[in-house]
């Protein structure tokens, strides 16, 4: 069933509210207020060339260098109050890089696991990350077999 969305035309008064707030409030918090879309608030941010510009200062660079080894990205943009993707960006720029030394009892741990165990679980034992664990297997050539659900059966 096709359901026409009723159109929002911006007023002066709704762009001014959103000049005001938009570096204080989200997208979504925003498209909330006014009753509309995400991708709504995104264009009249557009329209009006408002834009975000994260700050990076001395303090910022320090907690990511002192906790980029302990924390994801999610959990660091989470922190910082930015994205993961400006974590990314900022941790090239600085040459700060992730990198676990596979040996190989890690990497026979993984051949005996991971069939019965998740990413998420070896990546905890090995203290790695998930996302790291996943790149190993696919260059070890080690691919678990397709799930089948239940009521496939």
């Amino acid at each position: 069933m096709w359901f026409q969305h009723k159109r929002k035309y911006w007023t002066d008064k709704d762009r001014e509210y959103l000049s005001l707030n938009y570096m204080r409030k989200s997208n979504a918090e925003l498209a909330e207020h006014f009753g509309v879309s995400v991708h709504s608030v995104a264009y009249q941010l557009q329209y009006l060339r408002l834009r975000r510009k994260y700050k990076w200062d001395v303090r910022k660079d320090r907690y990511l260098r002192n906790n980029y080894l302990f924390l994801t990205n999610k959990e660091l943009a989470k922190r910082l109050k930015t994205t993961p993707q400006a974590i990314n960006n900022r941790l090239i720029r600085l040459e700060l890089r992730r990198s676990f030394n596979w040996t190989t009892e890690a990497e026979k741990f993984l051949m005996r696991n991971f069939l019965q165990k998740s990413d998420i679980e070896m990546a905890n034992i090995l203290e790695t990350t998930p996302a790291s664990v996943s790149k190993k297997l696919r260059r070890m050539g080690l691919k678990r077999p397709p799930r089948t659900r239940k009521d496939d059966k």
